[in-house]
């Protein structure tokens, strides 16, 4: 009945956070096997540079990844990508809280007007934004698709 594991597009916010720390452990894991691993060409790999675009510092080529590198002047370093992600995670999640600080604000508002439509509106909403925070997925409007009374004669 339902004893498998969830879809793999829908995931929970836990689930998520446990993809999250594999990745963690598996870039953990590439590095130190990277710093472990002689070098033969000590020469080439020093002659390797780029420049981050984002802190501008001059750093080996094995501190970028490979889709990174092949951007030449707005390649960013492992580092300061890796603060760019979390900074959109924090500005969405505190973008999110505030959506649904709002649509609470709003459903007290209209119960203290007594208008049941705004009321029931704003719960709907309400609704849609924490199955979102909940399972991590905007929802989805559906086209109107033929309807009624749009017979093909």
């Amino acid at each position: 009945i339902g004893t498998g594991p969830p879809p793999q597009n829908r995931r929970s916010s836990q689930m998520q956070k446990v993809y999250i720390d594999q990745e963690e452990k598996e870039r953990l894991a590439a590095a130190a096997k990277a710093a472990a691993k002689p070098s033969n060409n000590s020469n080439n790999e020093t002659d390797e540079r780029a420049t981050c675009a984002a802190c501008k510092e001059s750093l080996l080529a094995s501190r970028f990844n490979r889709n990174q590198l092949s951007k030449k002047d707005k390649a960013r370093c492992r580092r300061c990508v890796e603060q760019s992600v979390q900074a959109e995670e924090e500005s969405r999640k505190s973008s999110q809280q505030h959506k649904l600080q709002e649509v609470k604000q709003k459903i007290l508002e209209a119960d203290t007007k007594g208008n049941m439509q705004e009321k029931l509106k704003y719960e709907s909403q309400l609704s849609a934004l924490e199955a979102e925070h909940v399972t991590g997925l905007k929802p989805v409007i559906m086209g109107r698709g033929r309807g009624r009374g749009r017979g093909s004669w």
